[in-house]
């Protein structure tokens, strides 16, 4: 059965393109930016979840406390709303990669020292996270994204 928001514009800038990925909150949606034609993430919490007014006056707080977070290591969120059906949504930068569960899985056994890199990395933006009083309530391998960039020097590094 074919995703019912495939296709559905949100706020009236993300349209929905494909699932990323699902969870115990709601669903992963990569989206085009229909203005700017540009690529992003926006995760939809569960209808259920979504309903209640407590969950969602904390996920407008917190939405609003993760924006100000401008760490290399963290995702930025750029913009969150909620639909008048109800729909509740946070739209993130969008990362070309994978998650550290699929990397663990697909390069098992890491070395030493990648694995230190990848973790440093990872509490490096939990710290800058914390210091500004943004919990992440969900912290595990499925929710730290892996990418290949290229430095300034040309070498091509992890970052997570």
């Amino acid at each position: 059965m074919a995703d019912p928001l495939l296709g559905r514009n949100l706020g009236g800038k993300f349209t929905l393109e494909s699932v990323l990925g699902t969870g115990a909150m709601g669903a992963v949606y990569r989206a085009r930016h229909v203005t700017l034609d540009a690529t992003f993430a926006v995760k939809v919490m569960h209808e259920d979840i979504a309903t209640d007014a407590t969950f969602a006056e904390r996920f407008h707080r917190e939405a609003r406390a993760a924006s100000r977070l401008d760490h290399i290591n963290v995702i930025r969120v750029v913009d969150f709303g909620m639909e008048p059906d109800g729909i509740l949504y946070i739209v993130m930068e969008y990362v070309e990669g994978y998650d550290l569960f699929q990397v663990v899985r697909r390069d098992w056994p890491l070395s030493e020292a990648r694995m230190v890199d990848l973790l440093a990395q990872a509490l490096s933006g939990v710290a800058a996270a914390h210091d500004m009083g943004v919990v992440h309530r969900d912290l595990k391998p499925e929710n730290i994204m892996v990418a290949t960039r290229v430095g300034d020097d040309g070498v091509k590094r992890e970052v997570v």
